[in-house]
């Protein structure tokens, strides 16, 4: 895997929630997301009101951390330099709008302070110009790595350091834009195996199980609660019900757990793991998936991968595309 690591000049990414805490008078979310993205820039809170309009960064900072107010103070002053002098002009944001979508910005300017009737209103006082991305994205087109910090409660503005949603960002700024894709040196094999998220290579396999295997997934059929599987599908033909169990990273394949899943005799039994590690004996299931069962779909049928997987595959260097025909 080493040889063909993602590179670390990979861009720098962040993450905000347009979404003001502040309690009077309250935010309206969807006017602080509009207000960014005409004004061309992204922001956070902590306006105080004993600092002028165009304050410098260090006034800002002091003033911050020297309020004993709830959410001010020196957290709060680390908070505010992380987004005002750590991150740099090139570097992405990612945040999203009240409908959920993912919205992605460029910086091309440096830190200012507002206190400007329409920054108080909705409570964006610490700013920097940026590039919008000119459509939103849904959560089927934004890195696994992205959508997991917007999950809980996180910092108001937080760096990101999953490489692929780094090289995924990159690639999707550029394909936003019209632009020429970027590549990156790896070859499918070690990007089905080493840098798709766990859940997209569970839809992977689901989708190849359906259009190989010939099955339906069940919607409401995904038990986090049974660790044996994920899914339970029926066969199109007969109805037979079958359940697979995917692991990804070091994990294995436990088979003799996934066929004692199997309640009856007729239930079919399927196993993938990304590091082809399987624990028990492989006669007890229907089919261990290959990798390379995997990778022909890929390459036959890349309209029916989910998005972000078909992502990942056109990211793969020309060279190495030609090599797995």
């Amino acid at each position: 895997m080493a040889e063909h690591a993602l590179q670390e000049d990979l861009p720098v990414i962040w993450r905000t929630k347009l979404r003001s805490t502040r309690p009077h008078p309250p935010v309206d979310h969807a006017e602080q997301v509009a207000h960014c993205l005409k004004k061309e820039l992204i922001g956070i809170g902590w306006g105080h009101e004993g600092l002028p309009h165009g304050a410098s960064t260090d006034a800002v900072l002091s003033a911050i951390e020297a309020s004993n107010e709830d959410g001010w103070g020196r957290r709060a002053a680390l908070i505010v330099r992380r987004f005002a002098m750590d991150a740099q002009v090139g570097d992405f944001v990612w945040t999203r709008d009240t409908h959920g979508r993912y919205l992605l910005c460029r910086l091309t300017g440096g830190h200012r302070y507002e206190m400007s009737q329409d920054a108080m209103r909705v409570d964006v006082h610490q700013v920097r110009d940026a590039e919008w991305a000119p459509t939103p994205l849904n959560d089927l087109d934004v890195p696994g790595g992205v959508i997991r910090c917007f999950v809980g409660t996180r910092e108001s503005f937080s760096r990101i350091h999953d490489r692929g949603a780094r090289a995924m960002t990159a690639y999707l700024w550029e394909k936003l834009h019209g632009c020429p894709l970027p590549r990156l040196e790896l070859p499918p094999r070690e990007i089905l195996t080493s840098y798709l998220d766990p859940y997209d290579v569970e839809d992977l396999v689901y989708v190849w199980l359906q259009i190989a295997r010939g099955y339906v997934v069940l919607p409401r059929a995904r038990q986090r609660d049974t660790p044996a599987y994920e899914y339970t599908m029926l066969d199109r033909e007969g109805g037979v019900r079958a359940i697979a169990q995917i692991k990804t990273g070091a994990t294995p394949v436990d088979l003799d757990a996934l066929a004692a899943a199997a309640v009856d005799g007729g239930t079919r039994t399927y196993a993938y793991a990304t590091s082809g590690d399987y624990v028990g004996d492989r006669g007890q299931v229907t089919e261990v998936i290959e990798a390379d069962e995997l990778l022909r779909f890929v390459r036959s049928d890349a309209a029916l991968l989910p998005p972000r997987v078909q992502a990942w595959f056109e990211l793969a260097s020309p060279r190495y595309q030609r090599a797995a025909h």
